[in-house]
């Protein structure tokens, strides 16, 4: 669980058993409870099983991959691949390589539907580059209308 889960979550739940004692029926506090269970089970982070070996690139999110394809960069030739999350999916992200992280780079923005095309330039983003052993990945996280912030507490030089 993330931190932010336990903030909204008991502060819903304190909210709750306000309203019960206020007015002395549970009815009342229903609704704060159903937004503290939602809370609680978005902000999960549930352990994965990541592979090991040589070479390996694992996703780096759950969702749905919308997009793979090659583009051209000033620093070459890049495969981008897009994963949307939906508000079901598990919002933690993970890296996808072991490594050190050699750039972050934060962008404030908008917070444009995700499914608009130009909310990958507009919107809210943290463009994070990792290199590990003979591979360099570079990924975007990129806020959206409902997920409206990005969290990342790493910094250059963090594996």
């Amino acid at each position: 669980m993330v931190r932010d889960g336990y903030i909204y979550g008991l502060s819903l739940l304190a909210v709750a058993g306000a309203l019960a004692w206020a007015t002395g029926s549970w009815l009342w506090s229903l609704i704060p409870i159903l937004l503290a269970a939602f809370f609680l089970w978005f902000f999960r982070d549930p352990q994965r099983a990541i592979p090991t070996g040589e070479g390996l690139v694992v996703s780096p999110a759950d969702g749905l991959v919308t997009e793979t394809v090659s583009i051209d960069t000033p620093e070459g030739p890049r495969q981008r691949i897009s994963i949307f999350l939906n508000v079901f999916d598990v919002h933690v992200n993970r890296t996808p390589i072991s490594g050190v992280i050699t750039g972050v780079r934060y962008q404030k923005g908008l917070y444009l539907n995700a499914m608009n095309p130009t909310c990958a330039e507009r919107n809210e983003q943290n463009i994070v580059t990792v290199r590990g052993e003979g591979i360099e990945i570079v990924f975007k996280q990129i806020a959206g209308l409902i997920a409206r912030r990005i969290v990342f507490n790493y910094r250059e030089g963090d594996s």
